[in-house]
Parts: structure tokens; C-alpha cells; sequence
């Protein structure tokens, strides 16, 4: 089965999130919700995400599945939530937003883990900051209690 470039797809993510900045402005952050929603139902409707799923799922989904990095480490903390994203496949796009210190608000990280993550938990995650960690990238959210 032929795949498609990580190259490519970091070129496409970091497009859109160019555009959406230029264009939206902070008006971007509803648009990577709804489409974070919007990709959950598709995934869902395909069969590849199910309401319940542990930590260790969400990690071979991401890992395995959507091959988006070589490992993901889940840390709750409490009050907040991080992602250790290790050696992410779409680290070209990455860098390329910390370096231009662009929002992402179209971001398979962002908006899609944290809401499969905080599905029937009882509270949602709202995105606090990122970092770069070893060969990886650190995802911070806030814990906001629904």
C-alpha cells in the first residue's frame, strides 16, 4: 500500500494553519474544534475510534494507527493534562509553527487528541502551551471541569 509523505502532510497542516491565522485570525481556535468534532464522527462512522477508549488505545491510535509519532506518553497531572510526543512524523510542520510561533489551530495533536482524550471524563482540555522536548514536542493542557 502506497503512503503519503509526511513531508507532504506537514506542508498541508502547516498551509492551512498559515491561512487560517491570516486569514481568521484567533477566530481559528472555534475552527479547529469543529473540525476536531467533525474527524471524530468520520472516525467514528469508519469504525477506527469507539467512545471508550483507555490511554494505551489513544496511544496506538496515534503510534500505529495514524503513524503521527514513534511513541506518546500520557501524563495527567492533576490540573492539567501533557502529551510527550515523541519523534512526531509531521516535525517539519511543528518546528516550522514554534519557529514562526504560529497557533495551531488545525492540528492532529491539538484539538483531535485532546478530544478523544477527554471524552466521558467529565471535564474538556484547553490548550496552555507546547515545548520542544528531546526529539519530541510536549503538549500542555488545562483540565476545565464541565
Amino acid at each position: 500500500m502506497k503512503k503519503i509523505d509526511p513531508i507532504f502532510v506537514s506542508a498541508l497542516y502547516y498551509g492551512i494553519n498559515k491561512g487560517i491565522v491570516n486569514i481568521i485570525g484567533t477566530g481559528g481556535q472555534v475552527l479547529g474544534r469543529k473540525t476536531a468534532k467533525e474527524m471524530i464522527s468520520f472516525l467514528k462512522e469508519e469504525g477506527v475510534i469507539r467512545e471508550d477508549m483507555s490511554d494505551e488505545d489513544i496511544r496506538d491510535l496515534f503510534v500505529n494507527v495514524f503513524g503521527l509519532s514513534e511513541d506518546l506518553n500520557i501524563e495527567d497531572r492533576g490540573e492539567e493534562v501533557v502529551f510527550h510526543v515523541v519523534k512526531p512524523t509531521l516535525r517539519p510542520f511543528l518546528e516550522r509553527i514554534m519557529k514562526e510561533k504560529i497557533i495551531p489551530y488545525i492540528c492532529p495533536f491539538i484539538y483531535l487528541l485532546s478530544e478523544i482524550y477527554s471524552q466521558n471524563k467529565g471535564y474538556k482540555l484547553m490548550f496552555k502551551n507546547t515545548a520542544p522536548e528531546g526529539e519530541g514536542i510536549k503538549l500542555v493542557f488545562k483540565k476545565i471541569k464541565l
